[in-house]
């Protein structure tokens, strides 16, 4: 089994600053350089070979929840002709929160309803419902939580070891790092102890066998013009 990971394009809160912090919101869309790279990217992976000189081939698309890495998706699965799968153990560490005046409140993400609407052909999981698909009461998601996806993730993409099927999962910086920290057991472990980073629209493959796993290679972004490359 193969394994692409791949980075949200540019969202809105990307480009924060300290000075600007404060204009963070819950579930940002894309900047408009973001809009660019991800069709950078889905024209790269429908009709290019990847940096080991195979074709992608992908057969299974996946993505987080968040509408960043949704709107990321999009010309992807145009691209693959793919139905993309919402899959919400794959969204971001800290989860749906805001912090304002020293409190925290956690959000409930898009609806079900919001998500067909925008997004019409992904195929949506029953723990997407019209209530949204996070759970507001974890407010800003503890480590542990974050920690047992990962693993959760990991544990399920290895059980497709022995099958011949390509995986691209979009999803998010924190999370691709504690995923592939999972992947390859080095959790549970000091949090930023060894930190895989991703840049925007950045892909990772990773190679299964059933003897061992494979990192191929890690945050690539040959697709994009060196002035479009973000963080």
């Amino acid at each position: 089994m193969r394994l692409y990971l791949i980075r949200h394009a540019e969202s809105e809160n990307n480009v924060l600053t300290q000075e600007t912090v404060h204009r963070r919101k819950v579930d940002p869309a894309l900047t408009p350089l973001g809009y660019q790279q991800r069709d950078l990217l889905a024209r790269h992976i429908g009709a290019e070979t990847d940096a080991a000189g195979e074709g992608y081939g992908i057969t299974h698309l996946y993505t987080s929840a968040m509408h960043r890495s949704l709107l990321t998706t999009k010309p992807l699965s145009d691209a693959l002709g793919i139905a993309p799968k919402v899959w919400p153990d794959l969204h971001e560490k800290g989860g749906m929160y805001l912090e304002r005046d020293g409190c925290t409140r956690g959000y409930t993400g898009m609806t079900r309803a919001e998500i067909h609407a925008s997004f019409p052909g992904y195929q949506l999981p029953a723990e997407v419902d019209e209530c949204g698909w996070y759970d507001p009461k974890l407010g800003l998601e503890p480590e542990e939580h974050s920690l047992q996806r990962a693993i959760r993730v990991a544990w399920t993409l290895r059980s497709r070891t022995a099958t011949d099927d390509v995986i691209a999962l979009v999803s998010h910086a924190g999370f691709l790092n504690i995923l592939l920290a999972a992947i390859f057991e080095h959790l549970p472990s000091h949090q930023y102890s060894k930190i895989y980073y991703h840049d925007n629209t950045a892909i990772t493959r990773i190679n299964f066998h059933q003897r061992w796993t494979t990192l191929h290679y890690l945050n690539r972004v040959d697709h994009l013009p060196s002035g479009m490359r973000s963080f």
